[in-house]
């Protein structure tokens, strides 16, 4: 016999009888579920995909809503166009079924206010809400939008839709990137991505489809999926951007582009090109300066801190390293230093791994390795054009740490950055390249580990409970109370909204400065400089979760103790 199901629990519609009823009792108050509408468990809930949620189903619960199975309804032509696709696609909302001067429409947050007034104002009426899951809504989307779009377009480039498309040559690539429709929708994606704030575009090749996602606050949202046979014009447009071989497609490829906006900004974009099996995979980052490059005072420093760093920076010689794991803002942090010393009269020169920000008043230089301009290469040369400060991308070899070493003994003060975890481990990474334990205590100034975190977003912050593992881990209280982000239409339903620095600050004093000799412990380098005063990275994360910036889960994720 089966289990009843309480009467609280929500109603799960799964055709199209039963969001007809639905929408008659949400007009009148009156009506019964209908065959394809019937209450469901939270067990059976998570069933019905891999993305349902318990959290999908408190909601529903909680607002008195049905979830629906988009996958067994069928959109209404009227509804599909009482919106433009950028509107559902910007909204993540799904029109079903338009009657009685009223739309059905899923969403995956319908508690999200503005979003539902968003959508009454602009199809002029009534909306009545129903819960999908994040998975269902994106590939209805596609489906219902997406599809019919690229279609157009492929008939528009003579292209057959239903094809998989091959490696074009060389003449029809180039045909193909100029053809109109082809820039617009590239323009649109760039665009959209801006204003979107990612920091990186995808676009991933599949068997039937190729998927366009963005990179947001660190976490890879999907946008859309295009028809594979526009796959190869889409490549070949950013390439013609990005000015490489349009008819390469075995080799990977990389460049470098500017997007101008509609507003007149431009945008600096990297672009890499690889071979994958159903095509070429795309990736592009995006450098927006006003939104990427930052001043000393806007990357989350302390007041000691500012103070401590300011102190190096007014140092004649030495070399103050970040370090940190790659997209851990090292480079920001340079660059904001770079900012604050461009102020002063000083001779400012720089070799990275490319150039990602043009800064005025500072020489930048680029490696190229095709010509063996390398870190070693460049940095040899730098000293005979009379520099105050060098800023070095990343020390990687033995032969870049001992010229930069070399540069700080020399009455240079040297800015780079070094791939470990932690601040006291830069210390035994340096050693263990082959630096002279006596030139390291002569030279080394600072050492600032850092990473970055994502801020909760503060339209749908609510409180959490983390779990007890968490808060033993992290050393929370047990009556603590954390927030976390729940989601909505500001934060594209990631439940973050922008991320800020988290970092730890080793001064090198003379205490620290005799532990640096031959098998020197980072455990006891780490060790001094708590006791003198050093926040560590794992305490700072904490302190942030617990004034309700980050959410706790986030503290644990970037820990290093």
């Amino acid at each position: 016999m089966a289990t009843p199901v309480d009467a609280t629990a929500p109603i799960l519609i799964e055709d199209r009888a039963g969001l007809e009823a639905h929408l008659d009792r949400y007009l009148t108050g009156v009506g019964t579920p209908q065959a394809g509408a019937r209450r469901v468990d939270l067990e059976h809930w998570l069933q019905t995909g891999p993305d349902a949620s318990e959290a999908q189903f408190q909601l529903a619960q909680r607002l008195g809503l049905p979830l629906v199975r988009l996958d067994r309804i069928e959109a209404s032509d009227e509804a599909i166009q009482t919106f433009a696709s950028a509107t559902v696609r910007n909204l993540r909302a799904v029109p079903l079924l338009l009657a009685r001067g009223a739309v059905a429409v899923a969403l995956e947050n319908p508690g999200d206010a503005e979003t539902l007034a968003k959508l009454e104002f602009i199809s002029k009426q009534r909306v009545v809400p129903v819960i999908a899951t994040p998975g269902g809504i994106h590939a209805t989307l596609g489906q219902l939008y997406d599809q019919v779009q690229d279609r157009a377009i492929a008939r528009q480039l003579g292209l057959d839709p239903n094809a998989r498309a091959d490696d074009l040559d060389a003449r029809e690539g180039e045909r193909l990137a100029e053809e109109k429709p082809v820039v617009k929708l590239v323009a649109e994606m760039i665009s959209e991505a801006v204003r979107r704030r990612a920091s990186d575009i995808h676009i991933r090749p599949g068997e039937h489809f190729a998927d366009l996602l963005y990179r947001i606050d660190d976490e890879l949202v999907p946008v859309r999926r295009f028809l594979r046979a526009l796959l190869p014009a889409i490549a070949s447009r950013v390439k013609v951007l990005a000015r490489m071989n349009v008819a390469e497609h075995r080799k990977p490829q990389d460049g470098r582009a500017t997007f101008r906006l509609d507003d007149g900004k431009a945008v600096d974009m990297r672009i890499s090109m690889m071979p994958a099996i159903h095509g070429e995979s795309v990736v592009i980052r995006l450098l927006d300066t006003a939104e990427s490059l930052r001043r000393l005072d806007q990357i989350g420093l302390s007041d000691i801190d500012t103070q401590r760093l300011t102190d190096v920076m007014n140092r004649s010689h030495g070399i103050f390293l970040v370090t940190g794991p790659t997209g851990c803002g090292k480079s920001t942090t340079l660059y904001a230093m770079l900012l604050e010393l461009r102020k002063q009269r000083i001779n400012i020169l720089t070799i990275e791994d490319p150039v990602e920000y043009h800064i005025d008043d500072i020489q930048q230089m680029q490696v190229n390795r095709s010509a063996d301009f390398t870190f070693a290469n460049a940095m040899r040369n730098f000293l005979r054009h009379d520099p105050d400060v060098i800023m070095v991308g990343e020390i990687r070899d033995r032969e870049t740490a001992g010229i930069a070493i070399e540069s700080a003994l020399t009455g240079h003060l040297v800015l780079s950055t070094l791939h470990t975890n932690t601040a006291s481990t830069a210390v035994t990474r340096l050693l263990d390249l082959g630096v002279e334990p006596f030139l390291l205590r002569a030279s080394l100034l600072a050492v600032m580990a850092q990473r970055l975190v994502r801020r909760i977003c503060t339209h749908c912050k609510e409180p959490a409970a983390p779990e007890a593992h968490i808060r033993e881990v992290m050393g929370a209280e047990p009556g603590e109370v954390f927030y976390r982000g729940g989601g909505c239409a500001h934060c594209e339903g990631l439940g973050v909204r922008g991320r800020v620095a988290v970092y730890e600050l080793l001064v090198v004093t003379p205490t620290i400065v005799h532990e640096i000799i031959p098998g020197a412990a980072a455990d006891r380098i780490h060790e001094l400089a708590l006791q003198q005063g050093m926040t560590p990275l794992t305490k700072a994360a904490l302190k942030l979760a617990r004034d309700g910036i980050i959410s706790l889960e986030e503290a644990y994720r970037v820990r290093t103790e």
